[in-house]
């Protein structure tokens, strides 16, 4: 027994030792998102989950009973018992979004972990140096839980076909779910799993076993798990088919609002000229469409080895392939939005894994090509990390960036210049009012009346509003108390 632990030990190091540069540079990107959790403001859609789900009970929120799309299930219910836990602090409430950030990482290694060792560090950044994508790990929504459990369930899916069936395939399932429950757009990536699943075992049976496909046979491991699965999602699913619009933002088309965000997001947001654009979708779909040439090529001459050596490359590619063709039918069917946005980014981890996947099957025949490819490719997206990186500023929320500081600014203001004991009113841009009561709540402000979305009043005390919309108020009126540049708004006092 002794012996067995010192043999571990010194595994564990050597391994330690293999792969400190990834292990560095995880955690360097995990300490920036734990700071930027604990001091940046709350926004919009965490304050509104915050104010409206997590006082509701287990059962109301895990059936959906209220069935707005701000309400992703997991997150409601981890937010829920953190704040029970550890309080109501931002960080306390982004903390379960913190830790699937580690179980994002791990599975980013492990997904490579066979190739070489630049190979890994490259697709290991590409992974998690894309700031969009970070920053949802640092925010109480259930973005950043989807893509964790996502990379988990995706490395479990293609592990059962080397190793440990039935148990891969039960932490797939299990991956799915919390996914799925954590983002409904998961929904795709599950059921497109499973179709890859029987697609694959119809190819196998043709290529490398002599037994013929049997559609229950080859499905029965999935029964049990997916019955569950079903059980726990009938309910949820349904009220947002019956209820929701399916509004992910993209009217246009799958190429127009879908593949031209998920290319913005590959390109950290850098703006592209008109002809640009169009080569940078034509390349999107070289990458995507190469690999099935291949796969399809390899069916018609029956390489045994290419279906068992990579079946990394094989479900990825299917993935992307599958995941396409459900959002385009669901836009047709039931007439759905195209994702954009952060409704999209989920596809962006799955296109870095699908892209990855190829340079390692290329790099069995150009290894020094792909390797100085890959790295370059790592060393721009981590300079743009970089360069990006604000420790304030979270991804599609700019607005409220200034929203704690400007509760704290007006505090300050208020108790160095008011004797008065009634209670003020605070008139504001709409938008500004989820964010303002959650901290008028978790900072129990007793003198201040919740924010309403009713607009600006004569009779308000203090105003909140975009710099914008101060050009329209009449400026004799108010003292300008606070300024604040990075979100582009101003704190008043009116003088009344």
């Amino acid at each position: 027994m002794k012996n067995d632990y010192k043999s571990l030990f010194f595994s564990l190091l050597n391994f330690l030792k293999i792969h400190a540069i990834t292990l560095l540079l995880g955690v360097s990107v995990f300490s920036y998102i734990v700071i930027k959790a604990s001091i940046s403001s709350f926004t919009h859609d965490e304050s509104f989950s915050y104010l409206h789900y997590i006082s509701t009970s287990f059962m109301d929120i895990i059936s959906f009973k209220d069935w707005f799309t701000n309400n992703h299930i997991l997150n409601s219910l981890l937010m829920k018992y953190s704040e029970k836990l550890f309080g109501n602090s931002e960080f306390s409430l982004r903390l379960p979004n913190l830790l699937l950030f580690i179980v994002y990482l791990v599975y980013s290694f492990l997904l490579f972990r066979k190739n070489s060792k630049l190979l890994i560090v490259s697709i290991f950044l590409l992974l998690c140096t894309n700031n969009a994508l970070v920053d949802f790990f640092g925010l109480a929504r259930g973005y950043g839980l989807s893509f964790g459990f996502m990379l988990m369930g995706l490395y479990h899916f293609i592990q059962s076909y080397y190793n440990q069936k039935t148990k891969n395939i039960i932490l797939f399932h299990t991956a799915a779910l919390l996914a799925i429950l954590s983002n409904f757009t998961l929904l795709d990536f599950y059921l497109a799993l499973l179709l890859i699943y029987n697609v694959l075992s119809i190819v196998d049976s043709k290529i490398i076993s002599s037994e013929k496909y049997h559609f229950f046979n080859s499905n029965k491991i999935h029964i049990i798990p997916l019955l569950i699965i079903i059980i726990i999602l009938y309910e949820p699913v349904r009220r947002v088919i019956m209820n929701s619009n399916l509004d992910f933002g993209g009217k246009i088309g799958f190429y127009s609002d879908t593949v031209e965000s998920l290319v913005n997001y590959c390109i950290h947001g850098y703006g592209l000229s008109a002809d640009v654009w169009v080569v940078a979708k034509i390349l999107f779909t070289i990458i995507l469409l190469t690999p099935t040439v291949i796969i399809i090529r390899m069916i018609i001459i029956k390489d045994e080895n290419f279906f068992k050596n990579q079946k990394g490359l094989i479900i990825s590619n299917l993935l992307f392939l599958f995941i396409s063709i459900a959002i385009i039918l669901q836009h047709i069917l039931f007439k759905a939005d195209y994702p954009i946005a952060r409704f999209s980014l989920f596809l962006l981890p799955l296109y870095i894994i699908h892209f990855g996947f190829i340079l390692s099957y290329i790099s069995s025949y150009y290894k020094k090509t792909v390797t100085i490819l890959a790295m370059s490719l790592a060393l721009i997206s981590s300079a743009s990390f970089v360069l990006k990186a604000d420790l304030y500023l979270c991804s599609e929320w700019k607005y409220d960036m200034e929203t704690k500081n400007m509760i704290q600014k007006l505090t300050e203001y208020h108790s160095k210049n008011s004797t008065d004991t009634a209670k003020i009113k605070l008139g504001i841009d709409w938008i500004f009012e989820p964010a303002i009561n959650f901290y008028i709540e978790t900072k129990d402000i007793k003198w201040l009346l919740p924010a309403d979305r009713n607009g600006i009043s004569v009779n308000d005390d203090y105003c909140y509003v975009f710099s914008e919309s101060f050009k329209l108020m009449d400026s004799n009126r108010y003292i300008v108390v606070a300024e604040f540049k990075k979100a582009n708004t101003v704190l008043l006092k009116n003088k009344k």
